[in-house]
């Protein structure tokens, strides 16, 4: 018998339907050692060896892979292709006593162990992977490592620091930390931000004397783009009065068009997905979190649907997009076929390893055919792959595009007693419009068109003006980040890499350092804020951007065999080290109280917010003469609680600040949620 081990008992199970009963699958369920949760667990004096143990939960796991190890001639293991695969099948041989620490397996009765990696969970991929083995690559397993050590080393001896100066229960980390601060820089971009009025000035035109309501098949609208061949600066004009003259000058005005242009487009599709774009994509069309998105993409993954989901890699196999052609040749008519296949070059300077886009394992599995064997997020998540990966390979959708100038001039009387006129200034109002000739890859993958629908029109040809309109307009602060625009600026700066930006995002949320607003987006709260400033005054290399992708680029040239562990890892903690001793002994603990409005009912003085261990309360002032304190009184929404009936739904916090909701009979009833209710849900 052949023991195959994997990660999740659902890939153990797509496997096993694939191989005859020479071969047991069996699972890990994911790490089996890790750094123990006690202690720091490094030895820092012996080049940061870590000192691994077996959680409780994994011995009985261990035990029986021990068991079955004994038993088989061969041992494979087939853990996903990257980083934290390469570990697991390393922490295997050595939990199970298959190798020495570098996997030079011992010349011992213990059987032969062989690691196969493959890209999808099919018959052919399984079959091709046990046909090429291969030894456990020690440089993926070494920057997984370092990756582990350097974020448990930055946690363990940061976390209590801000335990010290702040308060109890906060927590810091090598990747957290900077994405902190990136939200927390937009607040505060946010906040310097002076808005500006300016004004645009649009025309309501048509082609003809009749009477047409603007938007109708012979009107259009124009906006005011130059005044005398000089462009409008950008966003537009800043002075009420100017504004007011030109709508004035413009009353008599003659309308003519004096450019018109037509031209092809050909909108390209997108490529397949990478992690990073799966992520964004998800967020921006199915409004799935990060973390929900990668979820439902493991689910699909394992049970064989789609290709692994961490890559950073276009590449699209040879027999895929063959198989992908044929699909498009039996199902769509011949102007939906390309002659040749579409091929899409990696552009990220970051990609790790040399997986496959993100795409369906078969394109002939179409979504409605699977349905019924998914759950409903899974269906949507495994649609948009789908779809996004065949429209790849289908046509450039074509637009007709129209660019339209039109001039507007009027003669403008001189001040009472004069007997001449002049020429007002020439005035410049464009319009912009395209029509969809032929759909392409849109077929399939639609996306939201922005330019208007014209009419025929000419050059030379009058026009009349229905109406003459000006807009005010405030200039917009920057928009706070939301799930895609976090995920794209993680990738832009080089910080993480796609497969923990779910974890990260994930992380800040939990700790109470960040929360959605109502329009989904992050904002800091007060303690993420305070813990932010702190760090960025007294350990700016750790919340640094630069530096955080610096040390993303040591952990690929480890992955890459360039450069040794232990170096980076010296090379970061020896200053880092030197910096917190020095930091213990000059920075103060800071008051986290912030007035308030309550005047103490003891002793007359202003009662203060405080931060405790279970979150703010009201504190007197006159502390510790007057030891008064109290609960905030949790804001109602209004709203009955869904589970009880009878009390009302109420915001409340936990201890780091982060906004939950729950009901105003706890304990009684325990109805609580992230997410804020609203009465019609």
């Amino acid at each position: 018998m052949k023991l195959i081990i994997v990660e999740s008992p659902t890939k153990a199970k797509t496997i096993s339907r694939f191989l005859s009963a020479d071969f047991k699958v069996e699972s890990s369920f994911g790490h089996i050692r890790d750094l123990p949760k006690s202690k720091l667990g490094i030895d820092i004096e012996h080049n940061f060896e870590p000192q691994y143990v077996i959680p409780a939960k994994s011995k009985k796991k261990v035990g029986e892979l021990k068991k079955l190890a004994q038993k088989t001639e061969t041992i494979i293991l087939a853990t996903d292709e990257d980083r934290e695969g390469e570990a697991i099948a390393w922490h295997l041989t050595q939990a199970l006593g298959l190798g020495n620490s570098k996997f030079e397996i011992r010349n011992s009765k213990l059987p032969r162990v062989k690691r196969i990696v493959f890209h999808e969970i099919t018959k052919k991929a399984i079959e091709q992977a046990l046909l090429n083995p291969r030894n456990i690559d020690m440089n993926l397993v070494d920057s997984q490592q370092a990756r582990r050590i350097l974020d448990r080393l930055v946690g363990y001896k940061l976390s209590p620091f801000l335990w010290r100066k702040l308060m109890r229960g906060l927590s810091a980390g090598r990747v957290q930390s900077v994405t902190l601060r990136l939200i927390v820089d937009k607040e505060n971009e946010i906040r310097d931000f002076k808005s500006e009025t300016y004004w645009t000035i649009v025309a309501g035109l048509r082609t003809s004397d009749l009477h047409v309501e603007v938007g109708g098949p012979q009107a259009f609208e124009a906006i005011l783009i130059k005044i005398s061949n000089q462009s409008i600066p950008k966003p537009g004009l800043r002075e009420k009065k100017e504004v007011d003259e030109i709508l004035e000058n413009l009353k008599n005005s003659q309308w003519e068009i004096i450019a018109l242009e037509k031209k092809a487009l050909e909108r390209s599709p997108y490529p397949p997905f990478t992690t990073s774009t799966l992520q964004q994509t998800g967020w921006q069309r199915l409004r799935f979190s990060a973390k929900k998105t990668m979820m439902l993409a493991q689910n699909l993954y394992e049970n064989g649907l789609i290709t692994y989901m961490r890559t950073d890699s276009l590449n699209i196999s040879e027999e895929a997009l063959a198989q992908t052609q044929s699909f498009l040749k039996e199902n769509f008519e011949p102007k939906y076929v390309l002659p040749k296949p579409r091929k899409f070059k990696t552009k990220s300077k970051l990609a790790q390893e040399a997986h496959e886009a993100v795409r369906p394992t078969d394109a002939a599995n179409a979504p409605e055919k699977i349905k019924t064997k998914l759950t409903a997020d899974q269906f949507r998540l495994y649609d948009l792959i789908w779809r996004r990966f065949v429209a790849s390979q289908m046509p450039n959708a074509i637009f007709e595009s129209t660019s339209v100038l039109v001039s507007a001039e009027s003669e403008v009387r001189l001040p009472a007693g004069s007997r001449t006129s002049e020429i007002s200034p020439k005035y410049t109002f464009q319009a912009k419009g395209s029509v969809l000739k032929f759909d392409g890859f849109l077929k399939i993958y639609p996306m939201k068109q922005e330019d208007a629908l014209l009419p025929e029109l000419k050059k030379g040809q009058e026009l009349k003006a229905k109406e003459i309109k000006s807009e005010e307009h405030q200039t917009q602060p920057p928009a706070r980040y939301n799930e895609a625009s976090l995920v794209k600026t993680l990738e832009k700066f080089g910080i993480g890499r796609p497969s923990t930006y779910a974890p990260i995002i994930s992380v800040i949320q939990e700790r109470g350092y960040v929360q959605k607003n109502e329009q989904k987006r992050f904002a800091p709260t007060e303690i993420g804020e305070k813990v932010n400033v702190l760090l960025v005054e007294n350990f700016p290399e750790i919340v640094d951007v630069e530096f955080t992708s610096k040390m993303e680029e040591d952990l690929d040239e480890i992955a890459e065999g360039k450069k040794q562990w232990t170096p980076v890892i010296r090379n970061f903690y020896e200053p880092f080290e030197k910096n917190l001793e020095e930091k213990y002994q000059t920075v103060k603990k800071q008051d986290l109280t912030e007035p308030s409005e309550e005047i103490c009912e003891k002793c007359g003085q202003p009662m203060v917010f405080k931060h405790g261990r279970f979150g703010r309360f009201l504190a007197c002032s006159g502390f510790p003469e007057c030891k008064n304190a109290k609960k905030i009184p949790p804001v109602s929404l209004n709203i009955p609680c869904p589970k009880c009936s009878e009390g009302e739904i109420v915001e409340r916090r936990t201890k780091t600040g982060r906004i939950f909701f729950g009901c105003s009979k706890y304990p009684d009833c325990d109805y609580a949620t992230w997410q804020k209710p609203s009465a019609s849900n």
